[in-house]
């Protein structure tokens, strides 16, 4: 093997194909595409210039290097739990910084209006949203609370439901109104997820109902999809908390149906400032729709 340094991030990556065996299913235990950690597990193994998988019967199996690797993993993620948790056993009380993640059009639509009344009635606790479609690793500690739209695998984390949120096709009324036959849920042009995400819920709605529309604008997340429906691109799949808009007509029912989870590390179940913003977090997800 090569001599050199691999960092937790590569780690994490090859320590969720030896968990569970395939890529797609290590896949879904980080929260990314089955096409990313292909990609990292390719430049893994360049980077020490040996293979570290061999594949029998469809499963990824390390090889001598791989183990090693792994075993390495192991110890660094083991170590950060015993950290974290000797860390955050001191905020007994509800107060100190928490980092707060969530998808970036919730983010910036629901949360981030709510956070000034977050401040008053809880002054004490320095309250960060980063809103981004990228999902970061709670182990890693790259945030204290997160909001997923998918269930998370990983074992080391506490999960709550908190609700669904539902996604149906829209349009702009200047769109309708150039576009008569998109009323009827039949439009010409639509606006759609980037290819990185084709196995969204939303995504494989539109491949199966609009397959004969004709894609005008691919987006990274929602906010800059509903910017290009509202622009007249097309119609395109928005979820409920991003609908409300006097421009936006709905031109079907709600098509996908998805939950919602409340999750952060188990070594922070005892913090008492993970708590007051879990709990936040919940009240945004009800009052979304709210004003």
């Amino acid at each position: 093997m090569h001599s050199c340094m691999t960092g937790w991030d590569d780690l994490r990556f090859l320590l969720a194909v030896c968990r569970t065996g395939t890529l797609t299913a290590a896949a879904r235990a980080l929260g990314c595409s089955q096409p990313t950690v292909s990609r990292r597990m390719a430049a893994l193994a360049r980077r020490h210039g040996t293979a570290l998988f061999e594949t029998f019967a469809g499963r990824y199996v390390p090889t001598a290097a791989g183990r090693a690797l792994a075993e390495r993993a192991e110890r660094i993620a083991r170590d950060i739990d015993a950290l974290a948790s000797e860390a955050d056993h001191l905020g007994a009380r509800a107060e100190g910084a928490v980092r707060l993640t969530a998808p970036e059009g919730f983010g910036l639509a629901v949360v981030a209006p709510r956070l000034e009344a977050f401040r008053r009635q809880h002054p004490a606790i320095d309250l960060l949203l980063v809103a981004e479609t990228q999902v970061v690793d709670l182990s890693r500690r790259e945030a204290d609370v997160a909001l997923r739209f998918v269930r998370p695998r990983q074992r080391d984390l506490v999960i709550r439901r908190v609700g669904t949120w539902t996604s149906a096709l829209h349009a702009s009324a200047g769109y309708l109104a150039d576009h008569p036959r998109a009323g009827a849920g039949a439009p010409e042009d639509v606006v759609a997820l980037h290819e990185s995400m084709d196995e969204s819920p939303e995504s494989v709605w539109l491949r199966t109902h609009l397959s004969a529309a004709r894609i005008r604008v691919r987006a990274r997340s929602t906010l800059a999809l509903r910017a290009a429906v509202l622009a007249g691109a097309g119609a395109g799949m928005l979820p409920d908390y991003l609908a409300a808009h006097p421009e936006l007509r709905a031109i079907g029912p709600p098509a996908v149906r998805r939950d919602v989870f409340v999750v952060y590390h188990r070594a922070l179940r005892s913090s008492a400032r993970v708590r007051v913003v879990g709990r936040f977090l919940a009240e945004c997800w009800a009052t979304r729709l709210d004003g």
